[in-house]
């Protein structure tokens, strides 16, 4: 006999054999033995967890020559028959290859024909919902008042997608992804059955790579069933899907809680020459981190919400002790972000590198000042001590790194009074004299026009006037009042303001003022002496720094 997938092999058939769907083979159990029979059925759910079977089951338990039960016997005709798929009675129809209007009134004319040995003539529709709308409605009249000797039973992935009229004729069952605790047990239980020597590791493996789906499970069972000759192992499982082992999520957590950039790029990395997927990598950080949410939020009290054993559980535990709530947060928003980049970029790795780098940034030491701040006309601010920056570190929050999701930080350090503050300024000011503002105007104008190009035209139309105190007068003609307006907005003037300070080294305000009869800046001679020589007129001015 040809080799049969085990899939097929153990395939439940009755309904005291279906897995995980308790809630469901109950009340059809009682349906059959009180004969409170529906017309039209509708089991939808996820791929693989027993639809199908459950269809096929109802069926024998129907029209099982010795009597309706919710246990057909299997040994008569019409049940190895239906089981085969060869029953005259029960018709199996794939909704999507048989979708079109024209099948279904082929349907809707056979109805009326009586079953050739059994109780009832049953449809199964498989994927129901890829009917169309039309052949839908052709439906509808069949489906709410059918023969007394049909049955329909319908079975769907999406719901969603079948019409609210199709819906309202049926009886509605949910079925559920199976529970690994399940799937671990019956995958133990063939394996036994099968004489597979299977580690536990590898059984909790196919269970998560199975996502709830039984068909999945033993499918991946199948494949490993090459491995007879020794025992399976969970790294078995783990390389022949691609899959991320546990202890890798467990290690690059741990590197994510110290703040630890260069380990976790080196897990990142080892993962990577394993040969494993970086996206399946970021789908599991992404339920990692949701496990960990859930046992930081409510502990062993929610433990049911996290499908795993008892070991994975209390390790999980463990590690959400590591972290605070925010961080976890954090961290899920972040390789969810890391996932969205990937999608739309491309490299998988790159975004999960950079979000694994902004989860463990902790900001970095104070760059020195710049020659041109240090320059000999130019106060150089007091450097601040190894200690005092220590200190500073130590105030800042690991989440303030995360600000925006950018990796931006504000060292928090203590604040000067205002005494000092004020002391500060009137140093850093003395020195500072109009002669310097003009020496610097041309570098300063050049800067403020890699910022915004508009406000750059209007503060050249302008010149450097007076210094007093810490404060920059910038004086205008009277033909220049709308550039004058356009500087002193609250947005522009803080701009400008920040630019003046970083070219001359110390913190000003700059002022903006209309001064009767003001000449601007003399040209240099060079350009004076060309527009005396042709008559000319400047109509723009620029500078480079």
């Amino acid at each position: 006999m040809a080799y049969l997938v085990l899939a097929r092999k153990y395939r439940p058939q009755k309904l005291s054999e279906v897995i995980g769907q308790e809630h469901i083979t109950g009340l059809l159990e009682k349906a059959i033995t009180s004969q409170r029979i529906a017309h039209a059925f509708l089991f939808c759910g996820p791929r693989g967890i027993g639809k199908t079977s459950c269809a096929r089951i109802l069926a024998k338990s129907l029209n099982c020559q010795k009597g309706s039960s919710a246990n057909p016997c299997g040994e008569c005709v019409s049940c190895k028959e239906i089981a085969a798929g060869t029953s005259f009675d029960v018709l199996e129809i794939d909704g999507a290859s048989n979708r079109g209007i024209d099948e279904i009134r082929t349907l809707r004319d056979n109805v009326k024909f009586a079953p050739a040995y059994g109780r009832y003539k049953i449809y199964i529709i498989d994927e129901v919902h890829m009917l169309t709308p039309e052949a839908f409605n052709a439906l509808l009249k069949t489906l709410e008042e059918p023969p007394e000797h049909v049955k329909f039973i319908f079975a769907t992935t999406s719901p969603n997608k079948v019409p609210s009229t199709i819906i309202s004729r049926c009886q509605r069952f949910d079925f559920k992804r199976m529970g690994m605790t399940n799937l671990q047990a019956h995958l133990l239980e063939i394996c036994k059955k099968e004489k597979l020597q299977i580690e536990e590791a590898a059984l909790f493996a196919i269970a998560k790579a199975a996502q709830g789906s039984m068909r999945d499970a033993l499918s991946i069972l199948d494949q490993l069933s090459a491995l007879n000759e020794r025992k399976i192992e969970g790294r078995d499982v783990y390389a022949m899907l691609g899959m991320v082992e546990t202890e890798l999520l467990f290690e690059l957590t741990d590197a994510l809680a110290r703040k630890n950039a260069t380990r976790a790029l080196q897990v990142l990395e080892q993962t990577a020459d394993q040969g494993k997927d970086v996206r399946q990598l970021i789908k599991d950080l992404i339920e990692h981190f949701r496990n960990l949410m859930i046992l930081k939020i409510g502990g062993k009290t929610l433990g049911k919400m996290v499908d795993y054993p008892i070991v994975a559980k209390d390790r999980l535990l463990e590690q959400s002790h590591l972290l605070t709530l925010k961080e976890i947060i954090i961290g899920i928003e972040m390789f969810i972000e890391s996932q969205e980049t990937a999608r739309v970029t491309g490299h998988e790795r790159m975004a999960l590198e950079v979000g694994l780098a902004k989860l463990t940034y902790q900001g970095e030491a104070k760059t020195a000042a710049s020659p041109q701040a240090a320059s000999p006309a130019t106060p150089v601010p007091k450097a601040q001590s190894p200690a005092a920056g220590n200190a500073a570190a130590a105030r800042t929050s690991p989440m303030e790194v995360l600000k925006n999701q950018k990796g931006q930080v504000a060292l928090s350090r203590e604040e000067p009074g205002a005494e000092e503050v004020e002391a500060e300024r009137s140093v850093a000011t003395e020195a500072l004299t109009l002669e310097q503002v003009k020496s610097s105007w041309n570098a300063i104008t050049h800067a403020i026009s890699r910022e915004k190009m508009s406000l750059a035209t209007c503060i050249q139309e302008g010149s450097p006037y007076e210094v007093k105190a810490n404060k920059i007068i910038v004086a205008f003609s009277k033909d220049h009042v709308f550039q004058k307006d356009s500087l002193e907005d609250k947005g522009a003037a803080r701009l400008v303001e920040n630019i003046f300070a970083e070219k001359l080294g110390v913190a000003v305000r700059v002022e903006y003022r209309i001064v009767e009869d003001f000449k601007s800046t003399e040209h240099e001679p060079l350009v004076k002496s060309a527009l005396e020589e042709f008559g000319g007129k400047v109509v723009n001015k620029w500078h480079n720094e």
